[in-house]
């Protein structure tokens, strides 16, 4: 099992009028955890992975300026799919005590160029080898 993390802070634009974090960008920041994986894995992050479905489950919630920790992981690996977990965490400032803010997950589908679902290529199938969180 292996989780990669991605820190970030609270940009101005990403909150409400009583500046805590909108609901729907904790899906923002999921993205941004699933993006930074890819590079780390050295995998093409494109329009060949369209989002299949999706859930988040809030917990807490993070304002302006805060610091946060994505957690992105393998969870599922099918055929034509596979499915990334999240978790997003707000930082202390000593880092030693983060509060779980969201959790969630998407399932991500491999299409050809006429956008019917393919199998998913052997790069993904070798990069993801090992990595799922059972």
């Amino acid at each position: 099992m292996r989780i990669f993390e991605t820190r970030t802070r609270v940009r101005y634009a990403e909150t409400d009028a009583t500046a805590i974090v909108y609901y729907g960008n904790y899906f923002v920041y999921f993205e941004l955890g699933r993006i930074e994986m890819f590079r780390e894995l050295g995998l093409p992050y494109d329009r060949r992975l369209p989002i299949a479905e999706t859930h988040c489950r809030y917990h807490a919630s993070a304002a302006f300026d805060e610091p946060l920790r994505i957690e992105t992981f393998v969870e599922e690996v099918r055929q034509r799919s596979f499915r990334l977990g999240s978790r997003v965490y707000r930082l202390s400032p000593d880092d030693a005590e983060p509060l779980l803010l969201v959790e969630g997950w998407a399932t991500m589908v491999t299409v050809d160029a006429q956008n019917r679902p393919a199998p998913l290529p052997a790069p993904f199938r070798e990069a993801f080898d090992g990595l799922v969180v059972p």
